[in-house]
């Protein structure tokens, strides 16, 4: 079958009987999206009709038609202790040393760099991307995923060099291998809720602004426009908070914060933004954590489930689970608490597909040993703990991640 690409680029595919010689396009095509993705770079080097076929998002989406498209965890993590890492393109960026006194070792950084990690679930192999030799990655920046655009953005988060909240954008387009930034927002923010809604959108609220004040602003970028527009805001200002989206009609739910003046309490509610009416509503008793933020404690996808799960470390003699339902806005979130099978100092949980994903800190990663990562399935076999070992340079826990069919 020939994929579905623009008319332009299907003529063009159709003609080029050269892809593979001796064999007709459609089947040479077959034949190339069966190549693990690991070896794709190199394949852009074989011949120009392959460089343009590997280039093109609708290759994406033709790995996934024939069931072999790969799993990629991105992870926006620190770098500590800082190494090398390799671009999007194969080059090296070094880390540059700042020397103590005596200039024998070493000087420990006082705030760490931040790295792009990826994990290939298919491969079990890890492996890091930077943006340029003169770039680097925001501090506390969020990690996103337009998956039907084949891009992964970068946003927000601090200036690396000046520390303050930044209004930056990066993005990369998988197919093509390449970063280019992207328009930045309209408000400068970190630490805010932010998710991907339908196939060309991303939301963003709250957070904070370079004085710690909490925001209630809100905002939207189109992909395909490269702009921002700005939404009303909501009715609090949170900072903290975590952004999810839900159902399939493009709403994008704010879960928890807190405010300027109550830093550290997190909020029991959340907001829900309806574009079909330009409006947020509230929604109470959500949250029933006061001490924790839902930032790296829940996993889930609401866009096809009204499951959200929410990881601790301590088993909950009381209610475990419970669910807030709003029938004039049809709207319902079940929130269910797991208990982890083995504690640590740290905790980061996230989504993979159709698992959820928990890394562990502590100890282990101290000690120069690496980390964990366990693996849930969320679906048929809930409940089902499966172990990763995680290389002791990618162990640091992440801030951000999304993951990303290739």
């Amino acid at each position: 079958m020939i994929m579905e690409v623009s008319k332009k680029k299907a003529g063009d595919f159709q003609k080029c009987h050269d892809l593979i010689p001796g064999l007709p396009s459609e089947l040479a095509l077959e034949c190339l999206v069966r190549v693990p993705y690991q070896f794709q770079s190199a394949m852009k080097s074989v011949c120009r009709s392959w460089r343009t076929l590997l280039s093109d998002s609708s290759f994406i989406r033709e790995r996934r038609r024939c069931g072999k498209a790969e799993l990629l965890l991105c992870l926006v993590q620190p770098l500590t202790p800082p190494i090398p890492a390799s671009n999007a393109v194969g080059e090296t960026l070094m880390v540059d040393e700042k020397k103590s006194e005596d200039e024998s070792q070493p000087r420990v950084f006082c705030t760490p760099r931040f790295g792009l990690s990826v994990y290939n679930a298919a491969m079990s192999t890890w492996h890091r991307v930077a943006l340029s030799e003169k770039q680097q990655i925001p501090l506390f920046c969020e990690c996103v995923v337009l998956q039907d655009a084949g891009k992964i953005l970068l946003i927000g988060g601090w200036d690396p060099e000046t520390l303050q909240p930044t209004r930056d954008v990066y993005v990369l387009e998988f197919a093509g291998r390449k970063w280019r930034r992207g328009a930045p927002m309209k408000e400068s923010r970190s630490f805010f809720a932010c998710a991907s809604v339908g196939s060309t959108k991303v939301y963003v609220a709250g957070g904070h602004d370079d004085q710690k004040n909490a925001l209630s602003s809100a905002e939207v970028y189109d992909v395909e426009k490269d702009e921002w527009s700005t939404v009303p805001p909501m009715t609090e200002g949170r900072d903290e908070c975590q952004g999810f989206a839900i159902g399939t009609d493009l709403r994008f739910c704010v879960l928890s914060g807190y405010g300027t003046e109550s830093q550290g309490r997190f909020r029991s509610d959340g907001e829900i933004y309806e574009p079909a009416t330009n409006s947020w509503s509230k929604s109470e008793n959500i949250w029933r954590f006061p001490d924790t933020s839902p930032r790296g404690r829940t996993a889930g996808d609401l866009r096809s489930s009204s499951k959200l799960l929410c990881f601790t470390e301590t088993d909950l003699q009381s209610e475990r689970r419970w669910e807030t339902k709003d029938d004039s806005r049809n709207w319902k979130l079940d929130l269910e608490t797991i208990q982890l099978p083995m504690t640590g100092s740290s905790v980061f949980a996230g989504s993979l597909g159709g698992e959820s994903v928990v890394m562990i800190g502590g100890k282990r990663e101290s000690e120069g040993e690496g980390g964990v990562m366990m693996k849930m399935t969320t679906e048929k076999k809930m409940g089902q703990w499966s172990h990763v070992h995680i290389p002791s340079d990618f162990s640091t826990l992440p801030f951000s991640h999304a993951s990303i069919y290739v």
